[in-house]
């Protein structure tokens, strides 16, 4: 997410880990750029089944797009009602195929069926237009969300195989402590957690920093990288121990090696590409990272008419100087 002086664009993302797949001989090979629904302002980003995404806007609408073909289709329209924002952070659990999606303004957490549209739930998380609720990630046993001015996490459980509850109330705030701190223009953005649940990686937009998150208890131990990070922190992404950090100031993805521990973290570079464009969300499909564009420097009101999803090579690491 990223505030702007006239109007308030936030911003979200995680990972949930894919196989690497590879093109036959006559395969069409996946394009650089992916167009995605035109004259909308993206900012969640998921990939999905095969190489399906989903682009989603702050409209509310959502796209789903063929990430080799570039033929997509509106998945979820627009709200009637349009809010500043409606829809951030998205991911999608490969067990049941269930699109999670957060519900910035509204506060809340919202489940699609990935390949029809439906909204199956809504979970309430704060209350509407008291926050926003910003980012996701996905774990065996639960969904964790990030809230952007306030200083909580929100734990959503699963049952087994991913099973969603059916309280609209399931949904369990988790104060931050520790480490992390309140400060800048906000707080918590992206969010990714390690394959066995145990552990949450968590940015700070405001003050450019990641913590290392106990998902139970909230505690929260600071990340020291070095160097420094800088700017706004936006959607994470992480393989292994490798974190991809969106960085829509400088329009850039900013690459640390974390520790075995994860308490430390070497800043080892940056990845560029001259089509990103207030690069906002992102995930991994074998070799490549995804990324989703906000267009935050667009004139006037913040819209672009055109709108596309930018592939980029994870290893294309520019070294920091």
């Amino acid at each position: 997410m990223k505030i702007k002086l006239t109007q308030l664009v936030p911003a979200a993302v995680i990972l949930l880990a894919l196989p690497v797949l590879s093109a036959s001989a006559g395969e069409k090979p996946f394009p650089n750029l992916v167009p995605a629904l035109d004259d909308s302002l993206p900012e969640g980003f998921a990939i999905g089944k095969g190489h399906t995404a989903y682009n989603g806007s702050v409209d509310g609408s959502i796209y789903k797009v063929d990430l080799r073909t570039g033929v997509g289709d509106i998945l979820v329209e627009a709200d009637d009602e349009f809010l500043a924002c409606s829809k951030l952070g998205m991911r999608v659990d490969p067990r049941t195929n269930y699109l999670f999606v957060a519900g910035c303004e509204n506060g809340n957490a919202l489940v699609f069926d990935a390949d029809s549209g439906q909204e199956l739930m809504s979970y309430q998380l704060a209350p509407q237009y008291s926050t926003i609720i910003n980012d996701l990630t996905i774990t065996k046993d639960a969904v964790f969300f990030t809230d952007f001015f306030d200083q909580f996490i929100y734990r959503l459980p699963l049952s087994k195989n991913g099973g969603i509850p059916a309280d609209i109330d399931a949904a369990i705030a988790i104060q931050l402590t520790g480490d992390f701190e309140v400060g800048g223009c906000c707080t918590a953005n992206g969010i990714v957690a390690t394959p066995n649940g145990k552990t949450l990686i968590v940015g700070h937009s405001g003050l450019a920093k990641i913590y290392r998150v106990d998902p139970m208890t909230g505690y929260a131990d600071e990340i020291e990288v070095s160097p420094s990070l800088t700017g706004f922190l936006d959607g994470l992404v992480m393989r292994g121990r490798t974190l991809y950090i969106m960085n829509p100031e400088f329009d850039a993805v900013q690459v640390v090696k974390l520790d075995k521990e994860m308490l430390t973290g070497k800043f080892v570079g940056v990845i560029n590409d001259s089509s990103m464009s207030g690069v906002a969300s992102g995930a991994l499909f074998g070799k490549s990272l995804y990324v989703n564009n906000a267009h935050y420097d667009a004139d006037g009101d913040g819209y672009y008419s055109e709108r596309w999803i930018t592939k980029l090579n994870r290893h294309a690491v520019e070294p920091v100087e």
